[in-house]
């Protein structure tokens, strides 16, 4: 069943573009035409970063677009058949532009669709390592964008990779700033010969042909350092930013301080902040502690927690997690390639649940990290005091 904005989108279609087409030139459109848009739809959409539509949206989509090539047709019959399919492709993308559009008009927060479904490409470029622990290297893959890939350790018990994609996929679904993950397939001998042979990965590396590897996109950024950090942090942007991402940590419990980046925007000319990894969510990739961790499970301390002054810098994040959209997760999460999780996926739903509930115990556990100091320049209001320990769920709302 179509969702109202879909359905909306379809009933709108072209209205406004002067191109509606009159009821007297339309045609009934085959089925093998419209399959085989269909199959574009799904081959090139994804391969060029736009999220298909539902089946029943992507052939009205495909029916509109063949309409106006017949209208077209009837206006000048000596249209080349190249211009005719560029023509029809323009018309599809156009009104998948316009799905979007309407559906981040109406989602309850900006960027609350933008943690997309995962990609695979292929690299083709190697260029460096990146960082000091093995298994970290920028490549350049064959869309021709730059991704930072995690290789699979091969072990039994891997889950570092599906961490990564699972706190960057909260990240994104909250509306913070990151890069947008991947399944990047390496060739059997594309590392080989590279620099984790002299970090002493050597023998965490019995190559088993091709692999699958985790690729985040990679942004032209250089690292904070300390003689500039405190201006940078003075962007109002880029505070709330790093506080959206306060509570992913805690959420997520993050064992891992924080790492940023700084990134200038292409379109608004002005500096942003990125976080750099996800390496330390779900207790340090430690799924089994993750699943044992309560209220008062204390993450890593943060260097932004000590800027935090009032409730109402954390509470749009808090009231987005409680919210958030579960399906675009665990739609995510099991399109991970197994090896990533250990091939369990019975703990991986186990996990899943488990940030759920956690998304519920957010104000408790704020509420409790103020007693214990994490947040040092915030005090509990008298009148919450007594109520944060107990059974209920404490508003954040002053």
């Amino acid at each position: 069943m179509l969702s109202e904005a879909e359905a909306s989108v379809i009933d709108c279609a072209f209205e406004g573009d002067r191109m509606e087409l009159s009821s007297g030139v339309g045609r009934v459109l085959g089925d093998v035409e419209e399959s085989e848009w269909f199959e574009w739809m799904r081959r090139e959409l994804v391969a060029g970063g736009l999220d298909p539509p539902s089946e029943e949206v992507a052939v009205s989509f495909a029916g509109h677009a063949l309409r106006l090539r017949d209208r077209i047709r009837i206006l000048n019959r000596h249209v080349p058949r190249s211009l005719e399919r560029r023509l029809i492709e323009s018309a599809i993308i156009y009104q998948c532009w316009r799905l979007n559009k309407r559906l981040y008009a109406t989602a309850k927060w900006p960027g609350a669709n933008c943690a997309k479904s995962l990609v695979l490409v292929d690299a083709v470029e190697y260029i460096r390592p990146i960082g000091i622990e093995w298994g970290h290297h920028l490549i350049r893959a064959r869309d021709d964008f730059q991704y930072i890939i995690t290789v699979p350790s091969g072990f039994p018990r891997e889950r570092r990779l599906a961490t990564q994609v699972i706190c960057n996929t909260l990240s994104r679904s909250l509306g913070l700033t990151s890069p947008g993950a991947a399944i990047v397939s390496i060739g059997a001998e594309f590392l080989k010969g590279h620099a984790d042979d002299s970090r002493g990965g050597r023998e965490h590396q019995p190559r088993r042909g091709s692999e699958l590897c985790t690729g985040f996109r990679h942004v032209e950024s250089s690292p904070w350092d300390n003689s500039t950090q405190e201006n940078r942090m003075r962007a109002q942007r880029n505070m709330r930013q790093m506080f959206g991402s306060l509570v992913v940590d805690i959420w997520t419990v993050n064992v891992l301080p924080r790492q940023w980046s700084s990134a200038i925007n292409e379109v608004t000319g002005k500096m942003i902040s990125i976080p750099v990894d996800n390496n330390g969510g779900l207790a340090g990739g430690d799924w089994l502690r993750f699943l044992d961790s309560e209220i008062g499970s204390l993450a890593a301390p943060q260097a932004i927690a000590a800027k935090l002054r009032r409730w109402e810098q954390l509470d749009p994040w808090i009231s987005r997690a409680i919210s958030l959209d579960w399906k675009q997760l665990w739609d995510i999460a099991f399109q991970m390639p197994p090896e990533w999780y250990g091939r369990d996926k019975e703990i991986l739903a186990k996990v899943l649940e488990k940030l759920g509930t956690r998304a519920w115990e957010l104000p408790r556990a704020l509420h409790h990290f103020v007693r214990t100091g994490y947040f040092p320049g915030l005090t509990m209001p008298p009148s919450r005091a007594d109520t944060a320990g107990g059974g209920e769920v404490a508003s954040v709302t002053e």
